[in-house]
C-alpha cells in the first residue's frame, strides 16, 4: 500500500514538474488594427510591420518595435521608446541614460492574468549585462495588476543604461512556472529624444 501511495505521489510530482516546465514558442500576429504611437500618431501595424530575424545560434525569433507577439493568451506590442533626461529632484548619474519603452499587453484569454512588469520584462545590453529598472524615470502607465479577458493595458518602464551603447533586447518571459520567451530588438537609432 505505501509503495502505491509513493508511486502515485511520485506521477503527480513529475506531472506537476513537466507542466510548469513546457516551452511557450512566441508567434508574430498579423493584425490591421491601427494603435498610437508614444507621440499620440496613429500607426498602421499591418502597413509594413518589420520582418522577424532568426538568430542562428539559438534558432528563436527575434521582433522588432511595433510588431504585435502572441504568447499563450497575452499579445504584447512595443510600441515606442525614448529617453528621459530627468528632472529637478532626479536625474541620470553622469555616463547613464534613462530608456523608456512603451508597450501594450492584451489578454485573448477566458481568465483574468495578473501581470508584474518586473517579473516578466528584462532589458539585456549589448555587451549581454541585465539593465537595471529606473524608478525615477517620468514614466505613464504601467504593465502591472490584473488584466481581464479581452483587456488591453498599455504602460511605459525605464531602465538605467550606459551612454555610448547602441542596441539591446527587451526579454518579455509571461510564464512565471513555464519557459520561453519573446525577443524585442531595440536600437539607439529607433529611440526617440523626449518623452
Amino acid at each position: 500500500m505505501r509503495k502505491a501511495i509513493a508511486l502515485l505521489l511520485i506521477m503527480t510530482v513529475a506531472g506537476f514538474l513537466i507542466s510548469c516546465g513546457e516551452t511557450t514558442e512566441p508567434e508574430k500576429v498579423e493584425s490591421a488594427d491601427t494603435t498610437e504611437s508614444a507621440a499620440g500618431e496613429p500607426t498602421d501595424t499591418a502597413e509594413a510591420p518589420a520582418e522577424s530575424s532568426e538568430d542562428g545560434a539559438q534558432g528563436e525569433a527575434v521582433f522588432s518595435m511595433g510588431e504585435m507577439v502572441k504568447m499563450d493568451d497575452l499579445q504584447l506590442t512595443v510600441n515606442s521608446a525614448h529617453w528621459d533626461q530627468g528632472n529637478d529632484f532626479a536625474a541620470p548619474e553622469a555616463g547613464v541614460r534613462w530608456l523608456v519603452i512603451d508597450a501594450t499587453i492584451e489578454n485573448t484569454g477566458s481568465e483574468a492574468e495578473q501581470l508584474s512588469s518586473l517579473m516578466t520584462f528584462k532589458l539585456m545590453d549589448e555587451d549581454g549585462y541585465s539593465r537595471d529598472f529606473e524608478m525615477m524615470a517620468d514614466t505613464k502607465g504601467s504593465l502591472d495588476g490584473e488584466l481581464g479577458p479581452g483587456q488591453k493595458m498599455r504602460g511605459q518602464m525605464a531602465f538605467s543604461v550606459d551612454e555610448g551603447q547602441q542596441s539591446w533586447e527587451l526579454l518579455f518571459e509571461p510564464n512565471l512556472f513555464g519557459s520561453g520567451q519573446a525577443r524585442f530588438q531595440l536600437s539607439a537609432e529607433e529611440v526617440q529624444q523626449g518623452g
